[in-house]
């Protein structure tokens, strides 16, 4: 399988299947060549993601790869390599070439904690929330609104476990905002009361979902939490999103996690604050010192390990005694 980039050719074969969805699959792909190949003077990873739906129904893909090319300076959003057209098994499909996230996304970390229901800790989601802002910003600033921000939908990328933020599938350009009524666009659970009530859209949105996002990591629960005696769960998530105020008493808060997350999930979407002045919030800046000096001090072990084993030796040896 092949793809055209530019004047160039990246060869790539397709490994196995890592996701499924309504609109096809995400698989893992290596990469290989016979020169050394650069994407805009940037060398290719040798494993990527690859997803793929029937050309047919590619609407939403094809939009997707539009609104990537416009984000692609942006270190917090998912990279993508390019498109092509395959025909695997006598079917012809289109795939979107991604940077491949070897930490998965949010919900995994949270799944992985699922059985305590604790949450994440209070430094790592301010970190991730941080990053997840920087790349709101970049998106909010050409225009355009993601429309479906939630765990699934932030992905961990690299050793240095960067947030970015993946799928936009369901996005929209503000322009086509005002063109015509859009209906339910979006997961119910993280949905902003405009859209569930005038099923209405703006860059305000996203950062109504991103509180219920920081909500669900911080706690380990949803934001809107259900029974799972309701015959509807998604008819009541809808319900109380339009009718109930959210609720940040929770022993797991702290009080700058709180009043950030009451500048993110204000019922009115003219109050409520934007990537840029959440990026500024006490929430965030407590966490810099705390994250710069755990990063500083075990980049400091690292060196040490490193230019002198002697030195991890003997702290093993301490150890077992």
């Amino acid at each position: 399988m092949a793809v055209l980039m530019g004047e160039e050719m990246l060869l790539w074969k397709r490994g196995k299947t890592v996701g499924k969805g309504s609109f096809g699959i995400v698989s893992l792909a290596s990469t290989s060549n016979l020169h050394d190949h650069l994407l805009n003077g940037v060398p290719l990873p040798f494993q990527i993601a690859v997803k793929s739906c029937k050309f047919s129904g590619s609407r939403y893909l094809r939009a997707e790869s539009e609104f990537l090319r416009m984000f692609q300076e942006s270190p917090y959003v998912i990279r993508s390599f390019g498109v092509n057209v395959t025909q695997e098994n006598g079917v012809i499909l289109y795939n979107l070439l991604l940077e491949y996230a070897s930490g998965g996304s949010l919900a995994d970390r949270l799944e992985a904690d699922m059985n305590s229901r604790k949450g994440l800790a209070e430094f790592e989601v301010q970190k991730h929330t941080k990053n997840v802002l920087l790349g709101l910003s970049h998106v909010h600033s050409k225009g355009v609104i993601h429309c479906d921000i939630k765990p699934h939908n932030i992905l961990v990328v690299g050793t240095d476990r960067i947030a970015k933020i993946a799928d936009f599938g369901l996005a929209m350009t503000l322009e086509e905002r005002r063109k015509k009524k859009h209906g339910i666009r979006g997961t119910y659970r993280y949905m902003a009361p405009e859209s569930v009530i005038y099923h209405e859209y703006g860059t305000e949105v996203d950062i109504w979902a991103l509180g219920c996002t920081v909500y669900e990591l911080l706690t380990g629960t949803p934001l809107w939490e259900t029974s799972s005696d309701i015959n509807d769960v998604n008819a009541d998530v809808l319900y109380k999103i339009e009718f109930e105020k959210p609720k940040f008493q929770n022993a797991k808060l702290s009080k700058e996690a709180q009043d950030f997350l009451k500048r993110c999930l204000v019922k009115n979407p003219r109050s409520r604050w934007t990537a840029e002045m959440l990026l500024n919030h006490p929430f965030l800046k407590s966490s810099y010192v705390q994250l710069t000096k755990k990063q500083s001090d075990m980049s400091l072990l690292r060196r040490i390990f490193k230019t002198l084993p002697h030195i991890r030796d003997l702290i093993k040896a301490r150890l077992i005694q």
